[in-house]
């Protein structure tokens, strides 16, 4: 036998193993969470000022267009066409006009001849001042007449101008509700409807907060914290589009777009009440589509500069009540009830319960029991990585 020690035996100590951490401890800035609805700041239904039949649909369903163009006060381009309606009956109307416009001319030129003569006459003592009167009379209908005419050549003119149906704002068509052949009224109000466009860049955002959160961002007014929007300020809003992957990576807490609250009403809806508020945003991809639904997050006063940051998993709820699971300095569990933040990066945000020193389990946590001693093994957390 040798004289060597022998090898101490492992022992088992049959206590639970647990990875614990500190929570993390970082900058954060609270939200107030928001659902709203995307919508387009013009929107136009497009009609023909004038009926007949549809000769020509000129556009490409679904595609942007062109609307009036305006540069140093002139019309500097009418709009992309959208839809030609036959122009033959305008045409004639116009041509129609025109001539009856030769006409009064023609009378017109000779009544200040015949007044011309009359007067000649006069001044000789030849006619009677009555009849040189009749002349001149005649010369001023003729005038009225033709200065009366103008109005029917004005009216085909822009008659037949209006049956090319140019686009009114810039923005992206619907489909063509009517195709080629087809009968339109023609009307501003009571028209046919032709096609719908929307405005698409930027685009509006509209929320419904609801009347603490009034509360609350007006105390910030009060104590200068925020400045109203009249004054030169913004308030911050940032959205995702309800499932975006694009908008949604790393789970639920990526909020891609941002923009700036604009407008508030000056009211709140009795039924809900709520205020509706408006975000504006750029839309340069075109994901914003009116009537879409988003996820919004406005900003709640100043970051806090030491927030206690653990993962969801840490969380236990038992009947709508939140626990932390911390160890204690005899390796024990404590149940820690907590109130809850929102996430930030993947974190979830603890506003009371913990402390920065405290032992938090963050693996193991369902298999523990509070009371029961534990086999502590120190972990870190930090941020989850972005999925690609």
């Amino acid at each position: 036998m040798g004289c060597g020690k022998r090898p101490k035996p492992i022992v088992d100590t049959g206590l639970l193993k647990v990875t614990i951490a500190t929570p993390k401890v970082d900058r954060v800035t609270l939200f107030t969470d928001l659902t709203g609805s995307v919508v387009a700041p013009e929107s136009v239904q497009v009609r023909s000022r004038v009926s007949g039949f549809i000769k020509q649909v000129l556009f490409k369903e679904g595609e942007s267009v062109i609307g009036p163009i305006r540069l140093f006060g002139i019309n500097a381009y009418e709009g992309d066409p959208l839809f030609q309606i036959d122009p033959v009956t305008y045409d004639a109307d116009l041509k129609q006009a025109v001539g009856q416009i030769a006409v009064y001319q023609a009378k017109l030129d000779l009544a200040r001849a015949n007044e011309d003569r009359a007067k000649v006459s006069f001044d000789k003592g030849v006619s009677s001042k009555q009849e040189y009167d009749s002349n001149v009379a005649q010369t001023k209908v003729a005038k009225a007449d033709l200065d009366a005419g103008q109005g029917p050549v004005i009216k085909a003119k822009q008659n037949l101008i209006w049956t090319l149906v140019r686009a009114p704002i810039t923005g992206r068509t619907d489909k063509a509700y009517l195709t080629r052949g087809n009968v339109v009224t023609g009307g501003e109000t009571q028209g046919t409807v032709l096609t719908t466009i929307v405005s698409i860049d930027p685009m509006y955002v509209y929320f419904d907060v609801d009347d603490q959160t009034v509360a609350f961002y007006q105390r910030l007014f009060n104590d200068g914290k925020l400045k109203p929007a009249d004054r030169g300020g913004r308030i911050q809003v940032d959205i995702k589009l309800l499932g975006d992957t694009e908008d949604n990576r790393s789970g639920s807490d990526e909020y891609t777009r941002h923009g700036a609250i604009d407008f508030a009403s000056n009211q709140l809806n009795p039924n809900t009440g709520t205020l509706a508020v408006r975000g504006v945003f750029e839309n340069t991809d075109h994901m914003l589509i009116p009537n879409r639904y988003v996820r919004g997050r406005v900003p709640l006063g100043k970051p806090l500069e030491d927030g206690l940051l653990i993962p969801d998993g840490a969380v236990v709820t038992e009947q709508s009540k939140k626990y932390v699971y911390v160890v204690g300095s005899d390796n024990k569990v404590i149940a820690k009830p907590v109130t809850l933040g929102p996430l930030s990066n993947g974190l979830r945000l603890v506003q009371t319960g913990l402390t920065r020193d405290d032992r938090v389990i963050i693996r193991g946590v369902q298999r523990v029991q509070p009371g029961e001693p534990v086999d502590p093994e120190l972990g870190t957390i930090d941020y989850p990585a972005r999925k690609p």
